[in-house]
């Protein structure tokens, strides 16, 4: 079962990929209009979500329960909220839009309609869905009795519980929920491309009231439908109006993209990875990267055990040596994560720096850009090349501490030190994409380093803040840090996909960045 639902995640996190990937295959439409409409979505819960808490706070919204006395009210009012503030979400969007734009298409329209229904399966069903796996999955076995809920709560969470013994289509039933709402949020980004293009306010007032009843039902039904599963054809059958009028709406006369097949693209970018992997090999990174990365990993367990005899060996210092108790395998990954953590980011914005400020610079992006190579292949390749030589990194790293801390003292449990590794792999690629994008936004590797080097300590600074802790780069590290060691790791699945999410959004920022840029 937890296969299925990660298969689950998985294609919720790959769908709306691959509808602007296809939407850019048949029209003209660049990837920032993905950004403007995941921009929208996150800016309209900005307020969207303190509005609710206010909401509730007056008593306006009660419970999510059927049997609650106001919950039509509930349910009206939630649905309100949603359908406002992103539809005034959209109209800011498409106001900013116009005013670069004397004409925005309506393959534009779809476009910023797919960013807004992206990010949000992107970037809060799948994530929420792992966290409320992995806290399933830390329950199994749980006396749920102690756990001080109500009635009604337990009941649910058993049932929850239950559900992960058992083969069924629940896991995919969100991924069916996902493709609705992008359906939806496509259609009502379109009615708003409408009452901007005929100027007329009542395209955009369609909107907000499709969308509040679409909201409203959902919400309605999802709490007093006895099969919970009847919900998904009746919210098919309300999006079918939406999307007979955009079959009607869709755009034939749009401009066609001159594209190679995607099989030559992709052999373009099999060439463009080895052409990077070559670069990487000549001018020696490999082996610094490898080398120090292998420093780390040999000697983290050798710190660990001979600190306290180093200490007696410095006079003055022999009183504090008897106070360190004697090490252990936990000091081992204590200091080997701490290696990696210290210079782990600052050697992915020194490696990445110069990856295309540097070749913009030397004026040998515009020569390798003259070739059919696809501006996201050329990008691609590079993340993709220096992913390879961390990950090969990161294995000679794991197999020396391993190695040393079995010699030194007990062995780390090997499946899971290596998936420890795995996450560390994950920690360091965000840095990586965040090195990318800024030295796609620049013209001088300097210059790249300096904003990679501001990117890289935001990130580091939103591991302080309670409600982002729990899923950026710095939770990997908590997680890989208990990893091979022999007590239970609940694990943290929200962390995995928040920053794997993070890593596909910067990737495309940069590819959008690198379209609308003259070489």
């Amino acid at each position: 079962m937890l296969l299925l639902y990660t298969l689950s995640i998985s294609l919720i996190i790959l769908l709306p990929l691959a509808a602007a990937v296809w939407l850019r295959r048949r029209f003209v439409v660049p990837w920032w209009l993905f950004l403007v409409g995941a921009a929208t979505f996150i800016g309209s819960q900005l307020y969207h979500l303190p509005l609710n808490n206010w909401l509730t706070d007056l008593g306006a919204l009660g419970p999510m329960a059927s049997d609650d006395p106001n919950f039509l009210r509930t349910a009206v009012l939630l649905g309100l909220s949603a359908g406002l503030c992103e539809t005034v979400a959209r109209v800011v969007g498409y106001a900013l839009l116009y005013r670069q734009q004397a004409a925005p298409r309506r393959e534009d329209g779809l476009m910023v309609g797919l960013g807004h229904g992206g990010i949000e399966a992107m970037g809060l069903v799948a994530i929420l869905m792992a966290a409320t796996l992995s806290t399933l999955w830390n329950l199994r076995g749980a006396d749920l009795a102690a756990l001080n809920l109500s009635a009604a709560q337990l009941t649910f969470l058993t049932d929850q519980l239950a559900s992960l013994e058992q083969v069924s289509w629940q896991p995919f039933a969100a991924l069916l929920e996902r493709a609705l709402a992008m359906t939806l949020h496509i259609v009502l980004s379109l009615l708003v491309w409408q009452a901007f293009w005929q100027r007329n306010a009542l395209y955009g007032l369609a909107a907000l009231l499709y969308h509040t009843v679409f909201d409203f039902t959902a919400v309605y039904l999802g709490q007093t439908l006895a099969q919970p599963g009847w919900i998904y054809p009746i919210m098919l059958a309300m999006l079918l109006p939406g999307g007979v009028w955009l079959w009607r709406m869709w755009p034939v006369d749009g401009e066609r993209p001159s594209t190679l097949p995607i099989a030559v693209e992709l052999r373009l970018f099999g060439a463009a990875l080895r052409k990077e992997l070559r670069q990487q090999w000549r001018t020696k990174r490999v082996l610094v990267v490898v080398a120090v990365f292998a420093l780390f990993g040999l000697g983290s367990p050798l710190l660990a055990k001979f600190t306290p005899q180093m200490l007696t060996m410095i006079e003055g210092a022999e009183q504090f040596a008897d106070l360190i108790p004697e090490p252990t395998t936990t000091d081992s990954m204590s200091q080997y994560i701490k290696n990696i953590t210290q210079f782990g980011f600052i050697i992915a914005v020194l490696l990445g720096m110069g990856a295309v400020a540097g070749e913009k610079e030397r004026g040998q992006a515009a020569l390798i850009l003259s070739k059919p190579l696809p501006r996201w292949a050329f990008l691609l390749s590079k993340f993709a090349a220096q992913a390879l030589v961390y990950a090969a990194a990161f294995l000679i790293a794991a197999l020396g501490a391993y190695y040393y801390t079995a010699i030194l003292f007990e062995p780390f449990q090997f499946g899971g030190f290596i998936a420890g590794n795995g996450l560390l792999l994950l920690w360091v690629l965000t840095f990586t994409a965040v090195t990318l994008l800024a030295s796609t936004l620049t013209r001088s590797s300097g210059a790249g380093a300096g904003l990679a080097l501001l990117g890289a300590v935001i990130l580091l600074l939103a591991g302080s803040i309670p409600q982002i802790a729990p899923f950026a780069p710095g939770a990997l590290v908590a997680w890989a840090s208990q990893l091979g060691l022999a007590t239970a790791v609940p694990p943290q699945g929200g962390a995995l996909v928040a920053n794997s999410v993070l890593v596909i959004i910067l990737l495309i920022s940069s590819i959008a960045a690198f379209e609308t840029q003259e070489l």
